[in-house]
């Protein structure tokens, strides 16, 4: 080797030997024209995308911002020791990312996880978490973090698109701030309500879109829930007597069921404002003993009704009742309309018959039979709560004097 070039590469050899690290690192940027992606304010996220990284690569420096937002990022294990280089962030959000492990960094305020290929997130037990909103949402497993009571802030949880045919709430039992739990799109045909459970502050629960076939009992548990969203299930009879111990509930939606509505004992739901059965097919719909004092909007489009019978004669103009697609009897309509308000949610096309602007049939029903049969039905649905009211008198003396046994025979 000639002496000339001995000189220049020892020159070489000894910087980098002294370079400081910053120097050899590999500092990331943001996109500098990022696309509308799902976030609310894209122009306030860093987006940085398109990235390999070794699960050891430690010479990275993220940018100092509080919101960042990986896509197509793609590491083994997105470590403590990487999240803690995002210095300043406090709005986490993963897209099409493939990681085996991702670390929940202890001091985010929020986190979105969507369409990503992860293995396991680790809630680590030993840390006190911030974290006030959680989404899961399409990352293909079927099991979800542990230490949920970890996150002892937590307000929001979605977990949404993923593949959870039994959902257990017992994993979130003491989630004493969580307000609101989305389960939509899940295809959940099971869930579970433990009688124990504990979620002091849940308002909101969205069951939409999922293969829920009868409502489980224990869904009175949830003594603070005021809004319930049961649309597009394949819940096909239902008694509304089950809600009965939510009084806080001012919104329920059951649209998109293909519903039997029954009522084998009287129903209470004092908060209830809004109710929604949208294309349940109904075609008969008694709202004898319901008690529903604080009802403001009604909404039964597109169903198969001739008449509701026994229309609560609390009802008045301060209703707004949505009747539009169905089969009504022009004299039973007629007898609605008198007391609430109306509203065309669209205009029924041409017809001969058209209370209120919607269409009904005014052909030659014997509505004195109609109204005979009703008062039969009225009479056996009354006798049928006095019988209901006896069993469970009889039910807790049983109870009483088991108690009693038991306690001899210890």
């Amino acid at each position: 080797m000639s002496n000339n070039l001995v000189g220049p590469m020892l020159l070489v050899t000894i910087l980098f030997s002294i370079a400081p690290q910053e120097l050899l690192a590999r500092n990331l940027t943001c996109t500098e024209k990022p696309e509308a992606f799902w976030q609310d304010e894209p122009e306030s996220w860093c987006l940085i995308e398109d990235v390999d990284l070794e699960e050891s690569s430690e010479d990275i420096n993220f940018p100092e911002v509080t919101k960042i937002y990986l896509r197509n990022f793609n590491v083994s294990y997105l470590s403590p020791t990487l999240l803690f280089k995002m210095k300043s962030v406090q709005h986490f959000a993963v897209e099409h990312c493939t990681m085996t492990k991702l670390f929940m960094k202890p001091t985010l305020s929020s986190i979105e996880i969507k369409n990503s290929n992860i293995s396991e997130v680790i809630i680590d037990k030993d840390s006190n978490y911030e974290l006030l909103n959680f989404s899961l949402e399409g990352i293909y497993r079927k099991t979800f973090p542990n230490n949920f009571i970890r996150l002892t802030h937590l307000e929001e949880l979605s977990i949404r698109h993923n593949d959870l045919p039994k959902f257990n709430m017992r994993q979130l039992n003491g989630l004493a701030k969580l307000r609101t739990l989305d389960l939509s799109y899940d295809r959940v045909e099971q869930l579970v309500i433990p009688e124990a459970l504990n979620l002091p502050n849940l308002k909101e629960l969205y069951l939409a879109e999922n293969n829920l076939q009868k409502l489980p009992v224990s869904i009175r548990r949830l003594k603070t829930l005021e809004s319930l969203n049961l649309h597009s299930n394949q819940i096909a009879f239902l008694e509304m007597s089950h809600f009965n111990g939510l009084n806080n509930m001012k919104k329920l939606v059951l649209s998109g069921n293909k519903l039997q509505i029954s009522t084998m004992e009287p129903v209470h739901l004092p908060s209830l404002e809004k109710l929604e059965m949208i294309g349940c097919g109904l075609k008969e719909l008694d709202m004898l003993y319901w008690k529903l004092p604080a009802l403001r909007y009604f909404n039964v489009y597109d169903n198969s009704l001739v008449a509701i019978n026994n229309f609560p004669e609390s009802f008045t103009k301060d209703l707004v009742f949505v009747p539009v697609g169905n089969r009504w009897s022009c004299l039973k309509l007629e007898g609605i309309s008198s007391k609430v308000t109306i509203k065309v949610k669209e205009r029924d096309h041409y017809c001969e018959h058209k209370v209120a602007d919607i269409c009904c049939n005014g052909g030659n029903i014997d509505f004195n039979l109609v109204d005979t049969l009703d008062r039969k039905v009225q009479m056996l649905k009354f006798q049928n709560s006095i019988l209901y009211e006896k069993l469970e008198m009889t039910n807790e003396k049983l109870e009483k004097v088991i108690g009693v046994v038991d306690q001899r025979v210890v």
